[in-house]
């Protein structure tokens, strides 16, 4: 099974919501709930360090070599851990078409795969880190831009596209794929763009909380991964302070990776 993001596009995310399942046991779980327990949880969220500017990104992207050192480790995840021969090192061309949903969805499936043909999209690297007992897995991922303007306007696309998209469906390997996206409020700002997201793959329904970074000509992911749930605590891990957490460690890496303050 591959690991890691793929900028969080569908097809691993297809293959990590399976894995995700499989480690919780059970039946295909039923239709995706409400967002609000999400978007609850995400109220006592710290405010993220503020993104690079374009006037201030370097004139040299960064290569996967050098985004790899940059992603998250069983360091800064307690109890996490992940097999760096499994990073994802190759960037998406193909378009996902979507199939129900409208422009709008399809400009959010472009720019949370970070489509290289709309973005020119040079490198890309994703991880994946799983816990032991725990159906929850972190996605990292950083992809890079030949200019601080692509990347900012991939972020921009996505944040764009959530507000137009409520419901959306595509084909992945023959096999329908429906998503439900929806804003996390309080990580929706300038270059920033925060997001659950309930993806139904296979009669799975999985829940995923996001957060994309950019910072100068790279775009920071951070995902949590895992079953549809009401319990608040589990709600807390995956939009709350761990992930903003996660994400300010791997935005902060990058920053001084491209020496921006």
């Amino acid at each position: 099974m591959p690991s890691g993001t793929k900028g969080v596009a569908i097809a691993v995310l297809v293959a990590a919501a399976l894995t995700t399942a499989a480690c919780g046991g059970g039946s295909a779980k039923k239709a995706a709930p409400p967002p609000s327990p999400m978007q609850t949880a995400t109220t006592t969220m710290p405010p993220t360090a503020p993104t690079a500017t374009s006037s201030t990104a370097p004139a040299g992207a960064l290569t996967a070599a050098q985004l790899g050192k940059l992603l998250l480790t069983s360091q800064d995840a307690a109890g996490f851990t992940y097999d760096a021969s499994q990073d994802g090192t190759s960037v998406t061309s193909t378009q996902d078409v979507v199939t129900t949903g409208g422009s709008a969805c399809q400009t959010f499936v472009d720019a949370q795969e970070a489509l290289s043909t709309k973005y020119g999209t040079t490198a890309e690297v994703d991880r994946q880190l799983t816990k032991a007992n725990d159906s929850h897995v972190v996605e990292s991922s950083v992809m890079a831009f030949p200019s601080a303007a692509k990347a900012a306007a991939m972020v921009s696309d996505l944040t764009v596209g959530l507000k137009g998209c409520k419901n959306l469906a595509v084909n992945q390997n023959g096999s329908a794929v429906t998503m439900a996206p929806s804003v996390i409020p309080e990580l929706v700002k300038s270059g920033q763009a925060g997001y659950i997201d309930y993806m139904t793959a296979a009669g799975n329904t999985e829940l995923m909380a996001a957060d994309l970074v950019q910072v100068g000509t790279v775009v920071s992911v951070v995902a949590f991964l895992g079953p549809v749930t009401n319990d608040p605590a589990a709600l807390q891990q995956m939009g709350g302070t761990q992930l903003a957490h996660l994400s300010d460690v791997q935005v902060g890496r990058l920053k001084a990776a491209q020496g921006l303050s």
